[in-house]
């Protein structure tokens, strides 16, 4: 091999080594910070798939995070004392405004629509509300998330409960490769939820609230891979990307949070 390719082939390596140390890295301390919360601790519709009788929950995965009360109250238009609904609704337009759903969203507008906005943030007159004119589910970050339930919509309800559907092209190809004995498979889809706890009072240190980021993955059931959890899903490398990118979100809010009320 020349040594101009060899050169090539050891810095290529340095950078992938570097990089992947460094995500690494990154995902253990986000890991250590943000610990999984047991499934009950989302409401009984996350852990429920869209279309039941075609597909399974394979996992779900929430973190919290306990912030001041008053930076959450901060993106509270009303001036009185804020509900928890009110809370609620504010925690949910706090992540889908975060600098992170955003880019996205941007990104969304620009593939689909050639628009480079973020499009509907939940900070219209209208909020999550259903359209007006359709009576459709609202379609926020230019259709990146539909929206499956409203805050405190019912008494199982844990705050803004959205939806992602990943296209069938792709899913379809891995199903079938996966028949020949791929080990896994997409999901179909995918769903976030965004909730607030009571307000409560943290030793001495005046009131706070936790806030919780969830998520859960649906997948179609395949009879030939017999029961549940033997149903093929994305490898586990992926999962954790997954699931520290979910944690990456909320941190970046509580940031944004803690930021914002300290100006």
């Amino acid at each position: 091999m020349p040594p101009r390719s060899i050169r090539l082939l050891g810095y290529t390596t340095a950078a992938t080594g570097i990089a992947s140390y460094s995500i690494h890295r990154g995902l253990c301390h986000l890991e250590k910070k943000y610990p999984e919360l047991p499934p009950a601790a989302g409401s009984k519709s996350l852990r429920k798939p869209q279309n039941p009788s075609t597909q399974h929950c394979a996992y779900t995965n929430i973190y919290a995070a306990q912030i001041p009360l008053q930076n959450l109250e901060a993106r509270v238009p009303s001036p009185k004392t804020p509900t928890k609904t009110e809370l609620e609704y504010a925690w949910a337009r706090s992540i889908l405004g975060s600098k992170i759903l955003r880019a996205e969203g941007l990104i969304t507008g620009f593939f689909t629509s050639f628009r480079f906005t973020p499009g509907d943030t939940g900070n219209s007159a209208e909020g999550f509300l259903p359209d007006k004119t359709t009576g459709a589910p609202r379609l926020l970050l230019n259709g990146l998330f539909q929206v499956q339930r409203l805050p405190s919509a019912d008494a199982d309800s844990n705050g803004l409960l959205v939806s992602l559907e990943l296209p069938d092209g792709p899913r379809e190809f891995f199903e079938k490769i996966a028949r020949w004995g791929y080990p896994w498979r997409l999901m179909s889809s995918l769903r976030h939820e965004m909730s607030v706890s009571e307000p409560f009072q943290m030793n001495g240190q005046g009131m706070f609230v936790e806030v919780r980021f969830a998520s859960a993955h649906d997948y179609e059931v395949v009879d030939a891979e017999g029961e549940m959890w033997k149903q093929k899903t994305i490898p586990a490398w992926t999962l954790r990307l997954h699931r520290g990118f979910a944690k990456l979100i909320l941190d970046c809010v509580v940031r944004e949070l803690q930021r914002d009320a300290k100006k």
